[in-house]
C-alpha cells in the first residue's frame, strides 16, 4: 500500500486550488508532528491516546490521501470500538513508524510546491 494516494492529492488540489494546497499540507504535517510528539511522551496513556488519534486520523488521513496511515487508523479505531486493548509497545511503534514515513513523504511533496 502506498503512503500517499496521489489521486486524492490531485482531487484536493482541484477543490482548493494550487495556492492553498501547500498551506493545508503544512497544517496536516503539523498535526502528524503533534501526534508523534505526544506518543513519545512517557506519561501519556498509550492505549487511550492510540485510540484517540486513530479516530481522528481516519478522516484527516483520508482527506489528505495518506492511505497507509488511514488504513492503520481504521484498524486501530475498530479495535478500540470493539473494546480491545492496543498493546502500547507494538501498536505504538507501528503508529510511530507510519507517522514518520508519512511525514517524510508529505514533507517531500510540500517541498515540491
Amino acid at each position: 500500500m502506498n503512503i500517499i494516494n496521489q489521486q486524492q492529492i490531485d482531487r484536493l488540489r482541484q477543490e482548493i486550488g494550487d495556492d492553498n494546497l501547500p498551506i493545508l499540507l503544512d497544517i496536516f504535517l503539523g498535526e502528524l508532528n503533534q501526534y508523534t510528539q505526544k506518543l513519545n511522551q512517557a506519561e501519556v496513556d498509550q492505549d487511550a491516546y492510540l485510540k484517540e488519534i486513530s479516530h481522528a486520523l481516519k478522516s484527516s488521513a483520508a482527506s489528505f490521501g495518506a492511505e497507509a496511515l488511514r488504513a492503520l487508523a481504521v484498524d486501530y479505531d475498530g479495535a478500540g470500538k470493539a473494546g480491545l486493548f492496543l498493546d502500547s509497545s507494538v501498536h505504538k511503534e507501528q503508529m510511530l513508524s507510519l507517522l514518520s514515513q508519512t511525514q517524510q513523504q508529505y514533507a517531500e511533496l510540500l517541498s515540491k510546491h
